[in-house]
């Protein structure tokens, strides 16, 4: 049963209209027009204090690299943000990498990725599959996790699938928070969910996946991953709530994956929201021990139940 924190962020979700922000295309474009406005949101004076950050540039794009201030780190994560691949980073992302760089003594890259309408999947993955191929061969002790919340979840499965075609060693984990793995969001209970997600409105979210998509035919494992062999990839774990519209896909991964014979670790909180890992809930506490321990100790080689 959801906490009672999780219950009034859901009413204030709701009360807050969040599913108008991508609820059609015309509402999609006014939130991309605002976002653009704005710009991506900066880490806070705070944070700044709290953490080493260092802004670096690849392919031409920005990428922050945020670790402990001590500048001991034992390991590397790759953050790939949501934003339905229209919308820059936020604020509850920061408190993620941050929440990431502090348990787990690590630095975690931080790309600023192009972004759609005004590019698609194939310029982002000019951009990111270099920069991981950079990432993995630098990385040593305590190796590389892969690590992405919504539609960041469905560009750090497919990258991982796209290195392994071009031969690129695999990350050692791969975390997958809510993530979009069918951007023609075909399957029926997709329709049903929809009138239980307070967040993400079906119809919004195939207009996204258009957009995303570009020249690729949306069953494409490039842009939908869903549809693409899971043979040889590193151990998954994935996180997903029961009233959000990406569910039913999560529990056609996690099928895939026993089919596969693929390491997965499966944890589905009932009645959570879209992203929750994301928010100040106890919930995303237990949520982070999870990761955490996924990410330190030895990858179990069965899907839980």
């Amino acid at each position: 049963m959801p906490s009672v924190r999780a219950h009034l962020l859901s009413v204030l979700v709701r009360m807050g209209r969040v599913r108008n922000t991508f609820d059609g295309a015309e509402r999609i474009g006014r939130s991309v027009a605002s976002d653009r406005t704005k710009g991506p949101a900066t880490p806070s004076a705070k944070f700044m204090a709290r953490f080493s950050v260092r802004e670096t540039e690849f392919a031409g794009r920005r990428v922050h690299v945020v670790g402990p201030r001590s500048g001991h780190v034992r390991r590397r994560v790759l953050y790939l943000h949501g934003g339905g691949w229209v919308l820059s980073i936020s604020d509850p992302h920061w408190g993620m990498v941050g929440k990431l760089a502090e348990r787990l003594d690590c630095s975690v890259t931080v790309p600023m990725f192009p972004l759609a309408p005004e590019h698609h999947a194939r310029e982002m993955f000019a951009m990111l599959l270099p920069l991981y191929a950079k990432l993995v061969a630098e990385a040593s002790v305590g190796g590389l996790t892969v690590m992405g919340d919504s539609t960041g979840g469905n560009l750090a499965l497919s990258l991982v699938m796209q290195a392994r075609a071009q031969g690129l060693p695999q990350p050692d984990r791969l975390v997958l928070i809510s993530p979009c793995l069918d951007v023609g969001f075909t399957d029926p209970a997709t329709d049903a969910l929809d009138r239980k997600d307070p967040i993400s409105p079906a119809r919004g979210a195939r207009e996204l996946g258009r957009m995303y998509a570009g020249d690729y035919d949306l069953s494409d494992p490039v842009v939908s991953p869903l549809f693409g062999s899971l043979d040889g990839l590193a151990p998954i774990a994935i996180f997903t709530g029961t009233r959000d519209i990406l569910n039913a896909d999560a529990h056609r991964l996690k099928q895939l994956a026993a089919e596969s014979g693929i390491p997965l670790i499966w944890h589905e909180y009932p009645g959570m929201l879209h992203v929750w890992p994301l928010f100040p809930l106890p919930e995303a506490s237990r949520a982070l021990d999870q990761i955490t321990t996924f990410i330190t100790e030895p990858a179990e080689t069965s899907i839980q139940p």
